[in-house]
């Protein structure tokens, strides 16, 4: 949990001086370090470092946040806040994970995962 390293297996990357205006569509992974401004799609994983700024919508399969997003994500997996991270926006998705430090100013709507099934409560 503390001091974890995570392996970043990521097919895309975004530099830290690299500034973004559009959309990005990818297949694979998208690890941002420089600033996006749009939209942001993917079919892996999306992680904004530590000194990234995005002000996108994300649509992902799951989404990792250690930098500044302003918009809303959506994702069939986990969204996961670090310490560092911050957003502002809406969240859609099966997994949430918000630790002290993070920032998180919008509203979420939890998802079923394909893996689960919600029973209504008789």
């Amino acid at each position: 949990m503390f001091g974890r390293k995570e392996k970043l297996e990521t097919e895309s990357i975004i530099g830290k001086e690299t500034e973004f205006k559009g959309t990005v569509k990818d297949k694979e992974s998208i690890h941002i370090d420089g600033k996006v401004e749009g939209k942001i799609q993917s079919e892996g994983d999306v992680i904004v470092g530590e000194d990234a700024i995005v002000r996108a919508n994300i649509q992902a399969k799951s989404i990792s946040i250690r930098g500044k997003v302003v918009g809303n994500v959506t994702c069939q997996g986990k969204v996961e806040l670090f310490p560092s991270g911050s957003l502002k926006g809406n969240i859609k998705a099966s997994d949430l994970t918000i630790p002290e430090g993070a920032f998180f100013d919008g509203k979420c709507k939890m998802i079923a995962s394909s893996k689960s099934e919600i029973s209504s409560p008789d």
